[in-house]
């Protein structure tokens, strides 16, 4: 008898069998003619399955180059011919018994990555994985990529952007950030690694955005993200892993040709569209090709509105062989950005919306009106950056539980910053800025990995160099007829940063429930600043102030980081996991000259970080949840604030303490209700701050809310070829304290908290006729954000009055977040 007959027969029955032994599903499968309606997917978050970093079967060509593989959730599609590009039948069950019909996964191409799950489940670390269907959900048409992690536990994500992907926002993990800042008081504005594709993309001596979000403005080139809580382990440890690290996983070449298309827009003129194009499988080369343009009118009130517009573009070549792979990306992007100002949250005496002592309506949220901003003839900011990256992966299989890894890259980045601030006649200092910032960077990581019954072995390291340019013009119109051609600041600053760190961890499983994951990392991190700023002057110009005070140095640092991650298989289901990790990081440039107006003396030794989390971990059926508790302590950090009025810099020695907890819930199967749950609750405080002289002990550190909350509840059905999705979640966010620009210390004054509710409506229409010249699907979507549409400020500071005038000094400050919004967005898939 046939023997591929015989299986066949055997999956059908397996396969009616799971259908018949879920009413969802089973329902799904008759109102839909005999089609099946979903997937039975593993793992789910948000309602929607879980998906990983598949290494796969080593037998396939192209498991082992695909650094992260999703499935979003069906329809599949039944063909009953075998796939002549792949070779797969018409259905076959994965080990966990979920059913993969015909193209395999109706929206990637791909089988589902199930192993992730357990990987997940055993693993010694804390870790979020979003897959590409919860990108689609949680991320608005055109909007950033970072709004993925929106509902993850202990992480927050916050900015004065209407959702477009070219504004910035700011990333924090259990109260360490990275992105954007408004204001000072952070003692980590870059401690949280951000990769692309495994590539860290940070700047590891910025002194305020160490990586900007505005970087990889169009969300739909990405198919998931990975958050990892903490330092974590070695091998996937960078230089600024301090609070953790979130990788970012463009879309990957596919066996089948194919490609899709999405235009969407909405409140305040924002508009975008994506055209991606696959080129599948020609003996063993493959290709993806994916480009993206976003646009926002901005969502402030009043004369000015702040646009802002991206474009980014990505290409990723794969050549696939017995034994390995080699692959080969390129990605650019490029923003322009204008920002609105500052608005006071109360009336000021001599503050108006016609300048700083003009009569008028007072500026403020209470009376101009919450998003009300003043004209660009008193205040314009303009950001335009682009960046580039190049880099190319190999991985071979060498036997015998063998394999190796290397990664190299290149990438450069450019900024430039113009600020104009007319508000008020000051006649004593500047008002305008004029900065470009500009990076180089190379780097190479190599590992070799081992694997056996007993443990799971991986030693590498990596060397990363980065030149970082930074160019600071201040003028005042007002004073010597001065301009960004002729300044009266100028601060031209050289700083080169190099990194070298060999790393181990072993995997031991002494018990059959037991995994201890001990590594360790060494790691010298040089850091030389050049003073250029006598050399930065134009021809021509007659400066005031030259910052060359601080004196070129040359520094070095030696440091070994332990960790010790542990996992305990409680019962099948409910692990207990542990991991203590260490890391160290430089400080920003400031520390070491840029921006001072004395003397400076470097750090001795860079910041320190030790991270205790640990907690239960749970997987059964359709709950998946995790709870953990957190204990984060910093040392030896250098906190800068920059001074615009004065264009300085003024750090502060701190050390930080972050405890607190984190909850995640998720109920739900492919079809049905699909629930979730996540909250935080958190203490963050200085044991020291030293600033000026002045020592503040046990300080809440600012900006970072007492609790988060979010719930959520959806529900998913199949009719006639089409799956419709609804899901409503409301995120809570408690007060947090801020910090004072005037005193350069944080306060007891906090910010209220406030709920943000958002509704998504979906549906995606299985397209199953030849007819449709290679059309396989359609999806639309409706995205209601803020729903009550509440008023809210992404945050909030106490100025020093450079921004409004003498008199707005000690008042505070805000950004409004957005308001109530309407987007929609249409997509195909071919």
């Amino acid at each position: 008898m046939n023997t591929d007959f015989c299986r066949y027969r055997i999956v059908r029955v397996l396969f009616l069998a799971s259908i018949l032994s879920d009413p969802a599903l089973a329902h799904a499968a008759s109102s839909a003619t005999g089609k099946p309606a979903a997937q039975g997917v593993g793992g789910q978050r948000n309602g929607v399955p879980a998906a990983g970093g598949e290494r796969g079967n080593p037998q396939s060509l192209y498991a082992d180059d695909a650094s992260f593989m999703v499935t979003p959730p069906g329809p599949l599609l039944v063909s009953h011919h075998r796939d002549k590009a792949t070779g797969h039948g018409p259905a076959t069950p994965d080990a966990q018994g979920s059913v993969n019909v015909g193209e395999v996964n109706a929206a990637s191409g791909r089988r589902a990555p199930h192993s992730a799950r357990k990987r997940q489940l055993a693993s010694s670390t804390a870790k979020t994985i979003v897959d590409q269907a919860q990108i689609e959900t949680l991320v608005p048409p055109g909007g950033s990529i970072v709004h993925a992690l929106a509902t993850a536990p202990g992480v927050q994500i916050r900015g004065y952007g209407s959702g477009n992907g070219a504004s910035r926002y700011q990333i924090r993990i259990n109260g360490i950030q990275v992105g954007w800042a408004l204001s000072g008081g952070n003692p980590e504005k870059n401690g949280i690694a951000v990769l692309f594709d495994g590539i860290p993309m940070n700047n590891p001596l910025a002194q305020w955005d160490g990586w900007e979000s505005a970087e990889v403005p169009i969300a739909e080139i990405f198919q998931g993200v990975t958050a990892v809580q903490g330092p974590g382990n070695p091998a996937s440890r960078w230089y600024d892993s301090m609070g953790g690290t979130v990788d970012l996983h463009p879309i990957e070449p596919t066996r089948k040709s194919g490609g899709r298309v999405s235009v969407g827009g909405g409140s305040f003129d924002t508009y975008h569209a994506f055209a991606q194009a696959d080129s599948g499988d020609f003996g063993g080369w493959s290709t993806v090709v994916g480009a993206g343009y976003t646009h926002s009118g901005g969502f402030r009130e009043g004369p000015y509105t702040g646009p802002s517009d991206g474009t980014a573009a990505f290409m990723k070549l794969r050549r696939a062989f017995r034994g390995g792979s080699a692959s080969f990306g390129g990605y650019y992007s490029r923003v322009n950005e204008y920002r609105p100002d500052y608005i006071p949250v109360a009336p000021i005496p001599g503050v108006s919306v016609n300048g700083y002592g003009v009569p008028g309506t007072a500026y403020s949220q209470d009376t101009s009106g919450f998003y009300y901003t003043i004209p660009q003839s008193l205040y314009a900011k303009n950001d335009f950056a682009h960046m580039w990256l190049l880099y190319g992966r190999q991985r071979f299989h060498l036997g015998a539980g063998w394999r190796l890894g290397n990664v190299f890259w290149y990438r450069a980045g450019y900024r430039h910053h113009n600020r104009q601030r007319f508000y008020y006649p000051d006649y004593a200092g500047i008002n305008s800025e004029y900065y470009t910032g500009a990076t180089r960077t190379f780097g190479d990581r190599v590992a070799l990995h081992w694997q056996n019954a007993w443990n799971d072995m991986t030693v590498g390291g990596y060397y990363m160099h980065e030149r970082f340019h930074s160019l600071y013009y201040g003028y005042n119109p007002a004073l010597f007829q001065s301009s960004a051609s002729l300044p009266l600041f100028v601060a031209d600053y050289y700083d080169y940063w190099d990194g070298a760190v060999a790393f181990a961890q072993d995997t031991l499983r002494p018990l059959p429930a037991l995994r201890i994951t001990p590594g360790v990392s060494l790691m010298n991190y040089r850091v030389q600043f050049v003073n250029n700023s006598l050399g930065g002057v134009p021809p021509g110009a007659s400066p005031i102030a030259i910052y060359d005070a601080a004196r070129n140095n040359d520094n070095s640092y030696t440091k070994l980081a332990p960790s010790l991650g542990m996992n305990y298989r409680l019962t099948r289901s409910l692990h207990a996991f542990f991991t203590w990790a260490q890391n160290y990081q430089t400080a920003p440039a400031s520390a070491y000259g840029n921006y001072q107006a004395h003397p400076t003396v470097p750090p001795s030794a860079p910041t320190r970080v030790n991270s205790e989390i640990g907690g239960l971990k749970l997987d059964r059926g359709p709950l998946r949840g995790q709870l953990s508790a957190f204990h984060v302590a910093l040392s030896n950090a250098v906190l800068s604030t920059f001074l615009p009025s004065l264009a300085i810099t003024e750090n502060a020695d701190v050390s930080a303490v972050y405890n607190g907890a984190n909850l995640d819930l998720h109920y739900g199967r492919e079809l049905g209700w699909q629930d979730l749950a996540s909250a935080t609750v958190e203490h963050a405080y200085y044991p020291h701050y030293v600033t000026a002289g002045t020592t503040v002990l046990g300080a809440s550190i600012p900006n970072i809310p007492t609790w988060l909350v979010t719930l959520g509840a959806g529900y998913r059905w199949y009719a006639d070829h089409t799956t419709f999705s609804a899901r409503l979640w409301d995120s809570y966010n408690g007060q947090q304290y801020l910090f004072s620009n005037l005193t350069n210390l944080p306060t007891t004054t906090t910010q209220g908290a406030y709920n943000v509710v958002n509704l998504r409506l979906s549906a995606r229409i299985a397209v199953l006729s030849d007819a449709a010249h290679g059309l396989k699907d359609v999806r639309v979507s409706l995205l209601v954000s803020n729903l009550l549409d509440r008023h809210y400020n992404a945050m909030e500071y106490i100025s020093s009055g450079g921004e409004l005038g003498p008199t707005s000094a000690g008042a505070v400050l805000a950004v409004p977040a957005a308001p109530r919004a309407l987007y929609a967005n249409l997509s195909a898939r071919f």
